[in-house]
Order: C-alpha cells, then sequence, then structure tokens
C-alpha cells in the first residue's frame, strides 16, 4: 500500500514575535501612542484602562483583550481609580483570518487565559529582555534556551487565537470536566480575597469551601502550582502594590489593611515576595512615569 501524507494547513500561523510585556502601570499612567507594522493585543489582567484603536476610544476592563492590527495608531491610558495589570504582545501574521481580530475588543475564558501565561512562562525561559521594559525593540535571546521556547510561544500563540476565532475554548471537555472545579476555585478565592486583612487557616478555608485540606491543597496544585498558603501571601503582596501604585495610602496604613502586625514584617514579605521593598517598589513606578514622560519630548 502507497501512502500520501497530507500537508498540514495553518489557518493562523505567527511568523514573528516582537514584544512580550508585563506591566503593572500606576492609576495615572499614561502611554503617548505608536503605531507599527505588526499585530499587537492588549490583554486587561486586573484594573480597567482607556484603550485608543484610531480613531476609536475603548474602555477595556479585567479579561478583556483589544487587538491592533499593522498601521494602527494606539494609545493605552489608566483610568485615574484603579491601578492596572496589562498583558501586550506584538508578533507578524500575514495569515487571512487575522482580519477577523481587526477593531475587535474580546473577553477571553480560563483556558484562553491560561494559552497567555504560558506565553509569558515560555518567554522568560527563551528571552532574557524583561517584560516590563516599555522601550523594548529588540529581543536578547538566552544563551541557555529552555528546550522548545520560542515554539512554544508560536504554538500558545495561535492555540489562542484560533481559540478566540471559533467563539469557544479549544477543550470542550476540559470545560466541561472544570466548570464545577472552576466555581469551588471562585469560591475558595473570592473567600480569601474578603479576607486579605485576617489570619490565614487551611482549616477555614477548607472548611467555608466544603473540602477537606488535602483536597483544597491539590486543586491549587493543579491550578496554579502553588500552596494555599504561598498564594494567598502573593493575594496580599499584590493588594498592597496595588494600593501603593493608586497612591491613596501610606506604607503604614496599608499594612493595617492588609493585617500585618506591624511595617516591618510588612516590608520583609513584600522584599521576599516581589525582590523589592516597598519603596523601591514605588521608586520604579515612579521612575517608569518619568521615563515614560521623557520619551514624549
Amino acid at each position: 500500500m502507497k501512502y500520501r501524507g497530507k500537508i498540514i494547513r495553518s489557518d493562523i500561523e505567527i511568523t514573528k514575535i516582537y514584544t512580550v510585556h508585563y506591566f503593572e502601570f500606576s492609576k495615572d499612567y499614561a502611554f503617548y501612542g505608536e503605531s507599527h507594522n505588526f499585530w499587537e493585543f492588549v490583554y486587561v489582567d486586573k484594573g480597567e484602562i482607556t484603550a485608543v484603536a484610531g480613531d476609536k476610544e475603548f474602555t477595556i476592563g479585567r479579561g478583556d483583550i483589544i487587538f491592533h492590527k499593522p498601521n494602527e495608531w494606539h494609545n493605552l491610558i489608566a483610568k485615574g481609580t484603579v491601578a492596572p495589570n496589562i498583558i501586550i504582545v506584538s508578533f507578524a501574521s500575514s495569515s487571512e483570518a487575522m482580519k477577523f481580530f481587526e477593531n475587535k475588543v474580546l473577553k477571553i475564558g480560563h483556558f484562553e487565559k491560561s494559552f497567555i501565561s504560558e506565553i509569558i512562562n515560555e518567554y522568560t525561559g527563551a528571552f532574557s529582555t524583561p517584560t516590563g521594559d516599555i522601550f523594548t525593540n529588540y529581543l536578547t535571546r538566552r544563551k541557555k534556551q529552555k528546550f522548545g521556547s520560542e515554539q512554544m510561544i508560536k504554538i500558545y500563540l495561535e492555540m489562542l487565537l484560533i481559540s478566540m476565532f471559533r467563539g469557544t475554548d479549544i477543550s470542550q471537555q476540559s470545560i466541561t470536566k472544570s466548570r464545577n472545579m472552576n466555581k469551588t476555585l471562585r469560591l475558595v478565592l473570592g473567600y480569601m480575597e474578603n479576607n486579605l486583612s485576617g489570619e490565614f487557616a487551611l482549616k477555614d478555608v477548607a472548611k467555608y469551601a466544603g473540602m477537606s485540606k488535602s483536597a483544597v491543597s491539590a486543586m491549587f496544585r493543579q491550578y496554579f502550582s502553588s500552596g494555599v498558603t504561598e498564594y494567598f501571601i502573593n493575594m496580599k503582596i499584590e493588594a498592597a502594590k496595588r494600593y501603593i501604585r493608586e497612591g491613596n495610602y501610606n506604607f503604614t496604613q496599608i499594612a493595617e489593611m492588609l493585617g500585618y502586625s506591624g511595617i516591618h514584617y510588612f516590608s520583609r514579605q513584600f522584599k521576599k515576595v516581589t525582590g523589592m521593598s516597598p519603596t523601591e517598589y514605588a521608586q520604579s513606578l515612579k521612575a517608569l512615569l518619568e521615563t515614560v514622560k521623557a520619551g514624549e519630548k
């Protein structure tokens, strides 16, 4: 029997990656705008921004993603109330199907967000260029790349685009299987979010969710590759970073709001998680804002 192979058709193909960014902006951040001859998407992980695309203006919030087509002038501005976390990926694709994303603002789901997370993870294994450098125009490959990391960026990005084009997540079976778990996870995360100022105890979380402590721990390892206590500490520090970016409270007030016994313990835990003290983090935000303003001149 003679076999004839079939060339695999690619409906959406990524040919180049230009930038991968993860920004934690202050509440008053404003970019001066740009245009370039490749695609870009902006995903709001937390908070809310005003996004300008050509002559149109959009308000996009958590879970929203906006696409900018090649040569479209675009800009983003924080709303002045909540400090946003933003993921920006720019890439080249000449696929005809990319027309679908022109002038699109979409709400993405859990699995699509996981693709974005994996793009960030693979990027850090492939390139040494920081994700927080807003003036990046060239990516530097790591001398020792994680095997297949660049190809995985391409794969995850194509999966993300195909999933959004279809209007549904790729793995329907996985979605159905995870819906009940997602509901429980959202319940647990909501409980933890509402108790950031209190003492943390795994037994209280498990009791609230109607699960065993081991089941709660296993759920966090599955979804976040993290222990429950570690995740709770990171939630507290993320809240602290947001408060610092919004600029409405001093460090002592933030420590009290998040249930820390004192400013020194708060500062030690903040530095352990972020690698910076609260003061250094605030100074980095100020430096970023001053750098952007200098770039406008």
